[in-house]
């Protein structure tokens, strides 16, 4: 037990956070002056669910703020990893998602807020019998710099289509019923049939989708005395969605020939979500995509579960993101107020 505390001792960084007074010099800070498109391609994504487990691949995003007015979004992803996919099995499908939608701006603002800036992060470990501890110094400006946001918020809609490979095990094998050429059997009971030994069949859904979106932006940019160039921007997205499905469709199974309707009678046709996303104002590099929620699908089988585990998802994507300003954008329509 005590090799255990000393070995999480060795992973255990402790913080100290210093504050100190110095003078700047701001060179920018104007966070109407972003590049409003962006173009995403995610080289890896993972998308934990309830229907086949996981998955994970590549896909491709972009995003465009229209003016003052509009929000756009589009949204591709292709598993090269399904789990329960197989190419030779034609009753599998791989993971396919796409998304397209658009918001209305309702609400757009500006305030000022102190924001941290970091002047220097050091760190040392040190050493003991059979463990190590590492100190992390970092050092902010005391109070912070102040820093002129711009807060957006939309009400948004779209439509999604998905297609992914469905474990039938994780429903209830008593419950998938096969029906077709005069037969009329359960999963379970086709245990021992060689045709169904992979326990994989597909599910494609395509939903409806609307909700709130948050956008809020911000690009500080100073020359600290003494410390040179320090910067604090951010361009970053919430969201809030719920979903409806009027297609929640499991795949037909063919087996030795024959064609069987597969047939669930506990499906959910709503769902919600909820997402994170951000990215530098105008510098290409790299961003992230968090999501999380409960996608339309089959349901779990207890009416009293307080959480339906089997649409439960999380998805993440790490992506290299490319900005460009394409007109009409938020600052040229404000000067041609003025």
């Amino acid at each position: 037990m005590k090799k255990i505390i000393l070995l999480i001792l060795v992973i255990t960084a402790s913080a100290q956070i210093k504050a100190q007074s110095v003078s700047w010099t701001v060179l920018k800070d104007n966070p109407l002056d972003h590049r409003n498109f962006t173009a995403c391609i995610d080289p890896l994504f993972i998308d934990i669910n309830g229907n086949n487990g996981y998955t994970f691949g590549w896909g491709a995003r972009a995003e465009y703020m229209m003016g003052k007015l509009f929000l756009m979004n589009f949204d591709f992803r292709s598993g090269f990893g399904t789990n329960g996919y197989k190419i030779s099995d034609k009753n599998t499908k791989n993971y396919t998602y796409l998304e397209g939608g658009i918001g209305i701006i309702f609400s757009k603002s500006q305030y000022s807020k102190h924001v941290p800036i970091v002047l220097s992060q050091s760190s040392s470990t040190s050493y003991g019998y059979g463990y190590s501890v590492t100190t992390t110094t970092t050092k902010y400006i005391r109070g912070g710099v102040p820093a002129k946001h711009l807060s957006i918020w939309a009400f948004r809609a779209g439509l999604i289509s998905m297609s992914n490979s469905l474990n039938y095990k994780n429903l209830a094998d008593s419950l998938v019923k096969f029906k077709g050429n005069g037969s009329d059997f359960t999963f379970k009971d086709s245990v021992g049939n060689k045709h169904f030994q992979t326990g994989f069949g597909a599910l494609t859904t395509v939903s409806l989708y609307g909700g709130i979106h948050s956008r809020v932006i911000r690009q500080l940019q100073i020359d600290v005395d003494g410390w040179g160039y320090r910067e604090n921007s951010r361009y970053m997205d919430v969201y809030l969605d719920l979903l409806f499905a009027p297609v929640v469709s499991i795949t037909d199974f063919t087996s030795a020939g024959k064609t069987y309707n597969v047939q669930y009678d506990k499906v959910s046709h709503f769902g919600w979500r909820m997402g994170f996303a951000n990215r530098h104002p105008k510098d290409q590099g790299f961003n992230f995509k968090f999501e999380f929620g409960v996608r339309p699908g089959p349901k779990a089988q207890d009416n009293k579960a307080m959480v339906n585990f089997k649409n439960w998802y999380c998805m993440f994507t790490y992506a290299l993101y490319f900005p460009m300003k394409i007109k009409p954008t938020f600052e040229d329509q404000k000067r041609t107020a003025e």
